[in-house]
């Protein structure tokens, strides 16, 4: 019974955040971004993978304000409006409304951003096999659980739609922008030093260059960063969904 609850609020939050005019914008902003730096590419043979790295950048960028914007569409929005309220007057569990929107944006966000990102493959005959678009693809999962947690961190503190989208994407691109392309914190870092290193790996060479040496704790840093920044600010909102949010 629980599971079917849960299943059918997945179902709703779909359709109720994702019609097809936002779905259809929503795909063709990932298409867009793929093609943005298409023209990137390495005329070296055998190098093809090298352009994952090079068009990712305006595709983390994108897909960050699409995240930040939709998360607090379907959290902040639905407080400020009173949908939560009546959810919650229906007899369904806290969590279960807290986790649904999550799953449901999620996936949907991180699935047509990879299937659209597949286009490399067309794009720069990329084989099937090549490790690097998964490594891609990880970093990826990084960045939207990342700007996922934000947005809905500040959507239980402001409970206000546009004020929640300004300061989770405003806040996520400083970041970026004060760090730069080689630090933990910012999403082209951590895509960098897990290029480097896989690279190394499957290739034989860095990808980049050689500026300095990418070590296995590089990685571990660079992966349980967002991962944890993720879980802590999941966990503080849903201790706060779930038992302090007022919506009477």
């Amino acid at each position: 019974m629980a599971q079917r609850t849960f299943l059918s609020l997945v179902r709703w939050e779909l359709e109720e955040y994702l019609s097809l005019p936002v779905l259809a914008f929503l795909v063709a902003s990932a298409i867009v971004a793929v093609l943005a730096q298409s023209n990137t590419v390495s005329p070296m043979p055998g190098r093809a993978y090298i352009n994952l790295y090079n068009g990712s950048d305006t595709v983390m960028l994108i897909m960050t304000i699409g995240a930040g914007a939709f998360f607090a569409r379907t959290y902040a929005g639905s407080i400020s409006r009173g949908e939560t309220k009546i959810m919650l007057s229906y007899p369904i569990k806290r969590w279960q409304l807290f986790f649904s929107k999550f799953t449901a944006m999620f996936l949907i966000i991180f699935v047509i951003y990879g299937a659209t990102y597949s286009m490399h493959f067309y794009l720069d005959g990329i084989a099937l096999s090549e490790p690097m678009f998964f490594v891609t693809l990880l970093s990826f999962l990084l960045q939207l659980m990342l700007a996922c947690s934000f947005s809905i961190a500040v959507s239980m503190v402001t409970k206000s739609e546009i004020m929640s989208i300004l300061a989770a994407v405003l806040l996520l691109m400083g970041i970026d922008s004060v760090v730069g392309t080689q630090g933990y914190f910012s999403a082209q870092g951590r895509l960098y030093y897990l290029f480097q290193y896989y690279g190394e790996l499957t290739h034989g060479s860095p990808p980049l260059g050689d500026q300095f040496i990418v070590t296995a704790n590089d990685v571990t840093v660079a992966v349980l960063f967002p991962a944890v920044v993720t879980v802590l600010l999941l966990i503080g909102s849903y201790v706060y969904f779930t038992r302090y949010l007022e919506v009477d």
